[in-house]
């Protein structure tokens, strides 16, 4: 009795958090440290890690999350930014730090944060400045002529990636510019046209069509930028001319979100229906692109939706606590919840509990 309780708690839980952010965007979240170990937003469920030898695992729960940032060298591994988290422990490196929500962020080898700031010099998380917080958790906007620039392109910040120079290179709807460290602004390009775009207009708005949404971004050592056009279903590689290329397309339901890179190799993070709402189902996977073009699956978190005609066969794996975690993410409306109480008796009778 007492397990079958616990387990009704975690659905509970988990069906208040989805239900409760349905208007939100999934994670786009994705880091690789030196060694080759991958961290992503299980948006709703918290991060996960494949390490360099393809185990999987979980290193922090949350029923958030958006962006996260590394930081390779511990610079931040024993502090706290003002208002996001990290969740490795004291003094652990590479430092992880996540944002459940807010905006993009950053560590460039400056050795300060970065994040972006709101309106007129407001210091909170927004879309339309730069924020450089120091480890002195001193915070000030950096590049003050950013948030002009931004309104004449009449764009907003949704990716923030720091290059090997210090340089920050930002992501837009429709924009990719660069801040350099002296605080000087340049659009590399605008608009951002992709010529073989699957196009998925975000929120399904017809208001957003034409609009690649460019959400995860990397760059790397040649100063190449890899953005995921998530309205596009596609990764894009933009070169230092600003040519635009697609390196690589998701079938749907899935389109990229984020991207990270390691010595030539790049790793995407994919959601399903990225471009509705979370009740259509957000479900993420990993795919790496290799240096040599060859695309690999990492994982793939998926689940098949339950249904009354397939709740005994629905979860073939064993444990009941990825029954109960990924169940409750696969139903698209409130009234699919009843089925959980089918699947919570179920799993109260199986016989491993």
């Amino acid at each position: 009795m007492r397990t079958r309780l616990a387990i009704l708690g975690l659905i509970l839980t988990q069906a208040v958090a989805f239900y409760s952010n349905a208007s939100a965007h999934p994670g786009s979240g994705i880091v690789v440290d030196k060694n080759g170990n991958v961290y992503f937003i299980h948006s709703r469920v918290g991060v996960a890690k494949i390490s360099f030898d393809g185990k999987f695992s979980y290193i922090h729960k949350a029923t958030d999350g958006h962006w996260m940032c590394l930081d390779e060298q511990g610079i931040f591994s024993r502090t706290q930014p003002k208002y996001f988290e990290r969740i490795t422990p004291d003094g652990v490196q590479p430092a992880i730090i996540y944002a459940g929500g807010g905006s993009p962020i950053a560590i460039s080898s400056d050795g300060n944060f970065y994040y972006c700031g709101s309106p007129k010099g407001d210091l909170h998380p927004g879309a339309k400045t730069l924020v450089r917080e120091t480890l002195a958790k001193q915070q000030s906007v950096f590049s003050p002529t950013l948030e002009n620039i931004l309104n004449g392109l009449q764009d907003g910040i949704t990716g923030l990636s720091a290059s090997p120079d210090g340089s920050l290179y930002v992501a837009c709807w429709n924009s990719l510019l660069k801040v350099t460290m002296d605080g000087r602004v340049t659009t590399l390009v605008h608009p951002v046209v992709v010529s073989d775009c699957d196009e998925d207009p975000a929120d399904h708005k017809d208001t957003n069509r034409g609009i690649p949404l460019l959400r995860g971004i990397a760059v790397d050592s040649s100063e190449v930028v890899y953005v995921a056009a998530t309205s596009c279903h596609c990764l894009l590689k933009i070169g230092p001319g600003g040519k635009v290329n697609t390196i690589l397309k998701a079938e749907r339901p899935w389109t990229p979100t984020g991207v990270a890179v390691l010595n030539g190799d790049i790793y995407v993070l994919e959601y399903t229906n990225a471009n509705g709402p979370a009740t259509e189902g957000w479900f993420p996977r990993v795919r790496k692109l290799g240096k040599d073009g060859k695309v690999t699956l990492l994982v793939d978190l998926t689940v098949k939706p339950i249904t009354r005609n397939n709740l005994a066969t629905a979860f073939p794996c064993t444990g009941v606590f990825k029954a109960c975690l990924y169940g409750v993410l696969a139903f698209p409306a409130i009234n699919d919840f009843l089925l959980l109480l089918l699947l919570f008796s179920k799993i109260g009778n199986h016989s491993e509990v």
